[in-house]
């Protein structure tokens, strides 16, 4: 499996990929770079490379998620605990909690007492 390193350390293998759940991430190309998203799942293209999968909870809703491969995303270590507990056990996970989380981390992004949003 393809290894990549973000902002916080290495994604290789299946383990690193799903303690991304509930991270925000950044899309380095296409139409959306820039973008902030946080990440609701996980899965594989047809060739076999990660994907990760993101929702904003307003044009991708967490019921249509949009997937990156990993090699185009930069991954937060920004996210919010409650909703990765929630994906990893299985559970729902509303639009309003995505929005909500999301606010909160791009608060804590554009705060220079927090480390601010450098070079996303």
């Amino acid at each position: 499996m393809c290894g990549f390193s973000s902002s916080y350390g290495s994604l290789s293998g299946e383990n690193g990929v799903k303690n991304t759940l509930g991270h925000a991430a950044v899309p380095l190309a296409g139409h959306d770079s820039g973008k902030i998203y946080l990440i609701v799942g996980f899965g594989e293209s047809g060739e076999g490379a990660p994907m990760l999968l993101l929702a904003d909870g307003k044009t991708r809703p967490v019921s249509k998620p949009k997937a990156k491969k990993l090699k185009h995303l930069k991954v937060l270590p920004q996210g919010d605990e409650e909703v990765a507990r929630l994906l990893r056990g299985g559970r729902s996970v509303d639009d309003s909690v995505i929005i909500h989380s999301l606010k909160k981390i791009r608060q804590s992004l554009s705060d220079p007492q927090e480390g601010g949003l450098k070079n996303v």
